[in-house]
C-alpha cells in the first residue's frame, strides 16, 4: 500500500469526524494569520495547509479592514457571532448565517463595529447542484425565538446532504437532542450547557457522530439561562469537497 506524504507545513487537528469531540474555544488563544494583518483565529478543526485547508475556525476582524476579492474553490459558510459582515452580497449583522457555494467569490470589507465569525470551509458537495451561488439567513432566525418556551427551532438550509438549523433551549432544563444518521455539530452561540462530553460554555463547538442507522440522542441539561445553538446534522459521511482541489 502507498502512503501519500503530507507537506511538511500539513496541519491535522480535530479532523477524525468519526470521533465524538467538545471543543471549548474559551480556552483557546486568539493567533494573527499569516496572511492578513488585523486578522486572528482560533482553530477547531483543521485538515490541510496554512493557505488552503479544510477547515473550522473563529475568526476575528479588527475594525476597518478590506481584503482583496478571492474565490472559494470549496464553498464557505458561517454565522456572525459579533459585529457586522460585509462583502459584494450585502451587510450581515450579528446572528446572520450564510453559505457561498463552491466557485464563489467575495471582496470583504469590515467597517467600524469589527467582526467574529464562525466559518466553515470546503465543506461543502458538489452533488448539490442545485444549490445557488450565494444565500443568506438574517438575524430573525435567533431573535424570533428568544422568547419561547421550551426547544424552538428555525430550520435554515436543507438538502439530502445536510441540514442546518437554529435552536432555542430553555433555561433549567434537562432533555434529549436527536443525533440523525451521519451525526451532527453543536455550537453554542449564547448561553451553556453540559453532557456527556463535559461542560459546552459559550462559543464552544461539538461533533458527535453516529455511524448507525436509526437516530441517536444527545442528552443536555442547561443552566441558568436560556442556550442558543446553531446546528449542522447529517452531514459527516457526505461526500464534501474537503482538499481535493485547490482555494
Amino acid at each position: 500500500m502507498t502512503t501519500t506524504k503530507q507537506p511538511s507545513n500539513w496541519i491535522s487537528l480535530n479532523s477524525d469526524k468519526s470521533k465524538a469531540q467538545l471543543i471549548r474555544t474559551s480556552e483557546i488563544d486568539w493567533v494573527g494569520t499569516s496572511q492578513a494583518g488585523g486578522v486572528y483565529r482560533k482553530m477547531i478543526e483543521r485538515e490541510g495547509t496554512e493557505k488552503v485547508a479544510r477547515a473550522t475556525t473563529i475568526v476575528r476582524f479588527d475594525p476597518d479592514q478590506a481584503f482583496p476579492r478571492h474565490t472559494h474553490a470549496g464553498g464557505e459558510e458561517f454565522l456572525v457571532l459579533d459585529g457586522v459582515w460585509r462583502d459584494d452580497y450585502g451587510a450581515f449583522p450579528k446572528y446572520s448565517y450564510v453559505r457561498n457555494y463552491i466557485g464563489s467569490g467575495h471582496t470583504p470589507s469590515i467597517g467600524k463595529e469589527g467582526c467574529v465569525i464562525l466559518v466553515k470551509l470546503r465543506q461543502m458537495s458538489l452533488q448539490s447542484k442545485d444549490e445557488p451561488e450565494h444565500k443568506a439567513w438574517g438575524p430573525h432566525a435567533f431573535e424570533g425565538r428568544r422568547a419561547a418556551d421550551g426547544v424552538a427551532e428555525e430550520k435554515l438550509f436543507s438538502s439530502t446532504l445536510e441540514q442546518t438549523a437554529v435552536q432555542t433551549w430553555p433555561a433549567n432544563s434537562s432533555f434529549d437532542v436527536t443525533i440523525p444518521k451521519h451525526g451532527a455539530e453543536i455550537f453554542v452561540v449564547d448561553g451553556s450547557f453540559s453532557s456527556e462530553l463535559g461542560e459546552h460554555d459559550c462559543w464552544s463547538w461539538a461533533r458527535i457522530p453516529n455511524e448507525g442507522d436509526e437516530d441517536d440522542k444527545f442528552h443536555v441539561t442547561t443552566g441558568s439561562d436560556p442556550v442558543y445553538v446553531w446546528i449542522k446534522m447529517g452531514h459527516l459521511a457526505s461526500d464534501e469537497i474537503g482538499m481535493e482541489s485547490d482555494g
